[in-house]
């Protein structure tokens, strides 16, 4: 399955350094496009277009960096997000270049897709410990999520796991096959109730028995003899 490369439109910059703020008072963010085998480019954006592109593909889709006025378009992934640490706007953003003939990592997201007849049926909890996967494959074939069907946990001992995951031609999961992805956790109440033994009863507290008794009868005696010699 190919991927669709957004298109971001770009313009040089030649404002540099603390001089950028000024740029994102206007509505402007400076980006940087680097990569193997070209010189680092830098170049400003529209901030709202850049935001909207931000939230369609992610770290894991193909953008396609367009500076105006240019014929030559930069195909890339989104490498590292700098955010205003007290606004959270976006104040930079890194691009890798890359070859859309050669295959590149990225992350991409796991979605659990449907239900699970454990939780539906039984009560338990989905509990989902891993959201993203690391794939290899060529730029425009890396997919924007791989699914899975929660419907493979219909007891609470299944789980998913990244063997169960299924992606495209071409597509090659690295990230260990063993590791789990999902699995149910039983309610509470009812594990109680399945696994609670009975408690053991209280052992039964010993006779007290007082120094005096275990002297014997004959104590009294022996001690009147020891008195009159």
């Amino acid at each position: 399955m190919t991927t669709q490369a957004a298109r971001l439109a770009v313009q040089e910059r030649t404002v540099m350094r603390k001089k950028v703020s000024v740029l994102r008072r206007q509505g402007i963010t400076p980006i940087h496009v680097y990569g193997p085998g070209m010189a680092s480019l830098v170049f400003q954006v529209d901030t709202q277009l850049l935001r909207k592109t931000l939230s369609v593909v992610g770290y894991n889709r193909p953008v396609e960096v367009a500076p105006d006025g240019s014929n030559e378009t930069h195909l890339a992934f989104v490498r590292e997000i700098q955010f205003h640490p007290l606004t959270t706007e976006v104040v930079h953003v890194d691009f890798l270049r890359v070859d859309m003939t050669k295959t590149t990592r990225v992350e991409v997201p796991v979605e659990l897709v449907g239900d699970s007849a454990a939780v539906r049926v039984h009560g338990g909890s989905l509990i989902q410990g891993m959201y993203t996967v690391l794939v290899e494959a060529r730029p425009m074939e890396v997919p924007a999520v791989v699914t899975v069907e929660a419907s493979i946990m219909d007891t609470f001992d299944k789980a998913i796991h990244v063997s169960d995951l299924v992606v495209g031609e071409g597509v090659t999961i690295l990230t260990d096959s063993g590791q789990m992805v999902a699995h149910v956790t039983p309610p509470v109440n009812a594990t109680v109730d399945d696994g609670e033994e009975a408690a053991p009863e209280a052992a039964a507290e010993p006779e007290r028995v007082d120094a005096g008794d275990d002297a014997g009868p004959d104590a009294g005696a022996d001690s009147a003899e020891s008195s009159d010699a």
